[in-house]
């Protein structure tokens, strides 16, 4: 139990001070699980059995393949073309190009991937970056509620009605409450 609550508080401050990468945290703390065998290899490799982690690490595979591409400085640029100098239209811009893509990338990748553009754009229109970053957030998850792969929860909501027993829920399910 110590060496349990030790490694969770190591984690938890590696996650919190972010000179360690994420996934480097969490996977050291699952071998570190391991290795003092609080956890048995099939408990520790169990939740990548899992359908929805299995989708969102391909939506974010999905989300760094729209950045690599240039995709994301396309986008950026045209939203910076229609949108001018005029903070009301980079606004409304934002907001309908996150929530159109948080629709098919989960929502921490779309504001990843939105996040530079963003502060891009605000420095191009001579706005602060600020008054645009909330939007970001709101839109990219009411753009996750358009699509059952969004967000996380509307996965999992899925993957438990249908171990249930009942019909899982179709792609485009929740499209009405995001809209």
């Amino acid at each position: 139990m110590i060496t349990t609550v030790i490694i969770l508080l190591i984690s938890a401050a590696l996650f919190v001070s972010g000179k360690v990468r994420s996934d480097l945290v969490a996977l050291c703390a699952l071998l570190a699980l391991l290795l003092f065998q609080i956890l048995g290899p099939a408990e520790a490799l169990a939740g990548f059995s899992n359908t929805t982690v299995i989708m969102m690490v391909g939506l974010f595979i999905v989300g760094g393949g729209i950045f690599q591409t240039g995709l994301a400085k396309m986008i950026g640029g045209q939203v910076i073309k229609l949108a001018g100098t005029s903070e009301t239209r980079l606004f409304l811009l934002v907001m309908l190009v996150t929530a159109a893509i948080g629709g098919f990338v989960s929502n921490t990748g779309t504001v990843e991937l939105m996040l530079p553009i963003v502060v891009s754009m605000a420095a191009y229109a001579g706005t602060s970056a600020r008054r645009l970053l909330m939007p970001l957030a709101f839109a990219s998850s009411m753009g996750g509620m358009m699509t059952l792969i969004g967000t996380p929860p509307n996965l999992i909501v899925s993957d438990t009605l249908q171990n249930a027993g009942y019909e899982p829920l179709s792609f485009f399910s929740f499209l009405p409450v995001g809209l």
